[in-house]
């Protein structure tokens, strides 16, 4: 596995300073466990806004209850690239040319 990638063991979405963030802990190859956190590009692309509110402000806490499953069903055990940005680990989706379908 490429050094800046791991794969996601577990997700919780929080809300900090009235925005939904996603909190993601991961694991490189070697078993190094960091907490990263989910863009708002890439949360988009899993829950869009249109679907959730007009904007993603001001998050209501009780959704957070439906937001955590589908997002663990979603996001738990999928591979990603890990960078660092002020201080905070980050997790950004792999570009499909590096996709692999499997048979069944």
């Amino acid at each position: 596995m490429n050094r800046n990638r791991a794969r996601i063991e577990g997700v919780w979405a929080t809300v900090e300073a009235t925005r939904l963030k996603v909190r993601l802990r991961v694991c490189e190859d070697g078993g190094k466990r960091h907490t990263a956190f989910l863009p708002d590009r890439e949360l988009s692309a899993l829950l869009p806004r249109s679907i959730l509110l007009v904007s993603l402000q001001n998050v209501p806490r009780e959704l957070l209850d439906t937001i955590d499953p589908m997002l663990d069903r979603l996001l738990k055990g999928r591979m990603v690239r890990l960078w660092r940005y002020s201080e905070r680990w980050y997790a950004s989706f792999l570009p499909w040319r590096s996709v692999r379908f499997a048979e069944s």
